[in-house]
């Protein structure tokens, strides 16, 4: 079995093809991709812990049951602009010089430990902000079911602009049935008719 490292020693990431990427459009083509898989999970998971609640035999669900289902919170976040060696290549040398050393490159982009923080404050968002529990018609509380609706974090704050391509269910059934799926099929047990609209 082939471990991260690879057959030979390398990693994952040393195994990528160098695709040149001059206007960004592959970087781009895979951050949507992302938000379409999240807009699948989104869908997926919500149905599938509600399905699960809704058909078992307790009129109401205890915290208990509610454990079995865990809820999935699937957040779309983008650090903001953060200086790191993709964005430096694609300047070139002379502007990424320019940028360091008169110290632009500090005021207007992040480093990278900055552009962590704020998807982790995409993460806090929900955990500070928690609404006290309503509850819904099968019997677990609104804040335990995972939400279908996309909130789009940029720098740490929801309402960030995404394209609505990022939230076509059927985009995201193709993305999975044709790109996806193939790659993970003979890797993973595929739950039957995930990824079916």
């Amino acid at each position: 079995a082939n471990d991260i490292n690879g057959e030979h020693g390398k990693s994952f990431i040393e195994t990528i093809p160098d695709i040149p990427d001059s206007d960004l459009s592959t970087y781009a083509q895979s951050k949507l991709a992302i938000m379409q898989f999240s807009t699948l999970l989104r869908h997926q998971l919500g149905s599938n812990r509600r399905d699960k609640i809704n058909n078992s035999n307790e009129q109401h669900v205890t915290n208990d049951e509610t454990r079995l289902f865990p809820p999935v919170r699937i957040i779309d976040a983008h650090p903001g602009l953060v200086w790191t060696p993709l964005l430096r290549n694609h300047i070139g040398n002379a502007a990424t010089d320019m940028l360091q050393k008169t110290g632009l490159a500090n005021w207007i982009y992040k480093c990278p430990s900055e552009g962590a923080s704020a998807i982790v404050s995409a993460v806090d968002y929900y955990t500070s902000r928690e609404e006290p529990s309503k509850s819904s018609d099968c019997g677990a509380s609104t804040e335990e079911m995972p939400s279908k609706e996309q909130i789009y974090f940029v720098n740490g704050r929801p309402g960030g602009y995404a394209a609505s391509e990022s939230r076509d269910l059927d985009a995201s059934s193709r993305l999975w049935k044709e790109v996806i799926l193939p790659e993970v099929e003979d890797l993973v047990k595929v739950p039957k008719g995930w990824g079916a609209e």
